[in-house]
């Protein structure tokens, strides 16, 4: 007899698999959501869950437990680079964080990987992979680590992370004091205007905000940045040709009542307490929040592509979706999703609940908590 209380958590990914990078051993890119076949934690909340999957491979924080898959070239999944990839999730060996550290924070950029691990006194951030470009932060002498590194002198004492995010080639570290530190690109004004003259920051450096501005949330685009305040004020950093209009930034009583803000590789979003969306700067690929997406109430952006919950219980993808990240395409040469099209649906009678949506590049993920 099944306990009424019982509880599994399941995880599904679909879009762009060369490398594994979706937790499928075929290496082939899969067009609907496709359980991953790997035991995992039960999460107990939504934000007991995050993914981040850029370049070709993937980070997943559960419960204080990180896994990886996919590319593994540079050992950015935390095993030794002679195993060039990771074809599904592994539990990655924690023996390097310091005694007394449990994993909180993941982010991974192009080749490489951040992990944060944090007590209740103080963090730790610690690096891997490959950073032509200071992407690593550990200095110029080190371009590629294929063992995790802990970052010297890093964070600033005393202070606490509230959240990490990385692009292709820069990461951003959002404190509870309001300040950000970034390392990596910084020549498109990625880093703030004042390190815009280097084409690279090997070390964190703090970003210089206008005077008054307290960011809340901060995002990484493929050669820009942006936070957002609690009033809704967007700052974009982003001194090169502003050929996506990312710089034209929404009135805040456009954007009243934000819930979330995430960004594409050349574009922004701002869900909204009402459940639409606000986007803008690249359009090409249909990044921009369609007319015939319904009320929305939790999204994930991935480089060209977002994932979306209406509140109707589907989930619904529009943007590029050459690789069946946003679902099969009914017209096979049109690799641009136009429309909100429904990918999911949490099943009936059961008591299902979708706790994560996740996007990453050409990369999409539903975690579903199943109650018996």
């Amino acid at each position: 007899m099944t306990n009424a209380t019982s509880r599994t958590f399941s995880l599904f990914s679909f879009g762009s698999n060369a490398q594994c990078q979706l937790s499928h051993s075929s290496a082939e890119d899969v067009d609907v959501p496709t359980r991953v076949e790997v035991r995992l934690p039960l999460p107990s909340r939504q934000d007991g869950v995050a993914i981040s999957s850029n370049g070709n491979h993937t980070l997943l924080l559960i419960l204080g437990q990180v896994y990886a898959t996919g590319d593994n070239t540079y050992g950015q999944c935390f095993v030794p680079a002679s195993t060039p990839r990771i074809s599904t999730f592994h539990k990655i060996d924690t023996s390097f964080i310091s005694a007394g550290l449990r994993p909180t924070f993941v982010a991974g950029g192009w080749d490489f990987s951040v992990v944060i691990a944090s007590s209740s006194t103080h963090d730790e951030i610690y690096v891997v992979g490959h950073g032509p470009r200071g992407e690593l932060g550990i200095g110029a002498d080190t371009t590629t680590a294929t063992t995790p590194q802990l970052m010297p002198d890093f964070p600033p004492r005393g202070c606490r992370v509230v959240q990490v995010c990385a692009g292709m080639g820069h990461t951003l570290v959002l404190f509870d004091d309001g300040n950000v530190y970034g390392w990596g690109h910084s020549r498109k004004g990625q880093l703030g205007p004042t390190n815009a003259s280097r084409p690279a920051c090997w070390t964190p450096t703090r970003l210089v905000f206008p005077d008054g501005f307290d960011p809340q949330k901060v995002v990484c685009g493929r050669e820009f940045s942006a936070g957002i305040d609690r009033t809704g004020r967007i700052i974009v950093l982003h001194t090169a040709k502003d050929r996506h209009g990312l710089l034209d930034v929404p009135s805040r009583e456009t954007i009243t009542g934000w819930t979330d803000f995430q960004c594409g590789w050349t574009s922004l979003h701002v869900l909204l307490s009402s459940g639409r969306m606000v986007s803008w700067g690249n359009n090409s690929h249909c990044q921009h929040a369609p007319r015939t997406a319904p009320p929305i109430s939790q999204i994930s952006c991935g480089s060209e592509h977002t994932l979306a919950l209406g509140y109707d219980g589907k989930i619904y993808a529009w943007g590029w979706g050459e690789h069946g990240n946003c679902g099969p395409r009914s017209v096979p040469d049109e690799v641009n999703v136009r429309h909100a099209t429904p990918v999911f649906a949490v099943s009936d009678p059961k008591p299902n609940e979708i706790v994560y949506l996740g996007a990453g590049c050409a990369t999409s993920w539903i975690g579903i908590l199943h109650r018996e």
